[in-house]
């Protein structure tokens, strides 16, 4: 980034000695170039930063999804209904309720992901479109 930096401030300069009427204009007086330069150059910093973080958070719940697949828990519950006095109809009645909040809770887990990821892709195309309309 400074050779573009560089460049840029030979460039302004050489076009200041080709332009000696433009030289003792107030608004050359100060560099704008170099404060949108830095501007943008913070901002770009900015953007990684916050894309880094959420990068750390878009894998930390793809990690605690992974761990959720494995499906431990309901595993170790089928070696559990299986043992003598394993349970009254209440009781079966209380764990089908749990384990149909459980499958609804996914089913909505999986929407929410699907979501997210669709609207992210229309981000993408929609950012691609109105780059193509630039040109």
């Amino acid at each position: 980034m400074d050779t573009v930096y560089k460049q840029a401030e030979e460039q302004a300069e050489k076009n200041d000695h080709d332009k000696p009427e433009h030289r003792h204009c107030d608004h050359h007086e100060h560099d704008d170039w170099k404060e949108r330069y830095e501007k943008e150059k913070r901002h770009e910093e900015y953007k990684l930063h916050h894309i880094y973080k959420l990068e750390k958070s878009i894998k930390k719940l793809a990690d605690a999804l992974a761990e959720l697949g494995r499906g431990a828990h309901l595993h170790e519950l089928l070696g559990i209904i299986h043992k003598p006095g394993w349970t009254t109809k209440a009781e079966l009645a209380f764990v089908n309720a749990i384990l149909d909040q459980v499958g609804v809770q996914i089913r909505a887990l999986d929407r929410l992901q699907d979501d997210l990821v669709d609207a992210s892709r229309k981000v993408i195309y929609a950012c691609k479109d109105k780059h193509d309309d630039d040109k």
